[in-house]
């Protein structure tokens, strides 16, 4: 009798650990919006990866902006043009995608949500129902043990999939495709 009930403390130990490993990046997305919430700019620079994000934002804008017709033949004032909007473009975000620019971004957002409400039941939006309403319209899938997509469409065509990354048990947003 005593062995049967040490068995079955174990196995729920096992499935209380597995799902609390497998709910980690859930706990990282609600980390990542209560730090936007609470201006936490150092928790932030810990849960993002600041660098490479910048460079996925700056690829995908550098591609929306050279998508126009090509060219049949090699123009040089093209690709000066090419390289100086590169530059422009590499500077503005090296300004604007950093933990500060983040919760500035985030917070005028959430202010223009909040004018938009109407009636008296005008509540600040809080971290909770901000996670749960992006859990509810998103994608979440394991891409593989250690990567995690979190996908959110944003138009009839189109998705913006951030990417989580393990390392140990922490998990950090690393990737945003566009």
């Amino acid at each position: 009798m005593n062995k049967k009930i040490l068995i079955i403390v174990g196995i729920l130990i096992l499935a209380l650990g597995a799902g609390a490993i497998y709910g980690l990046p859930y706990v990282t997305i609600y980390r990542i919006i209560a730090d936007l919430e609470t201006k936490n700019t150092r928790q932030l620079s810990e849960l993002l990866d600041f660098p490479q994000i910048r460079e996925d934002v700056k690829r995908f804008a550098e591609t929306k902006l050279q998508s126009g017709p090509a060219d049949a033949k090699p123009d040089p004032w093209g690709q000066i043009r090419k390289s100086a909007t590169s530059q422009v473009i590499a500077g503005a975000l090296a300004e604007l995608v950093t933990p500060e620019g983040l919760v500035n971004f985030v917070e005028q957002r959430l202010d223009a949500v909040a004018t938009v409400q109407e009636g008296t039941n005008m509540t600040k939006l809080t971290a909770w129902p901000l996670f749960v309403a992006l859990i509810g319209n998103a994608d979440l899938a394991y891409a593989s043990p250690s990567e995690f997509t979190l996908a959110v469409k944003v138009s009839d065509s189109g998705q913006i999939r951030f990417i989580l990354r393990r390392n140990g048990v922490a998990w950090r947003l690393t990737n945003i495709a566009f």
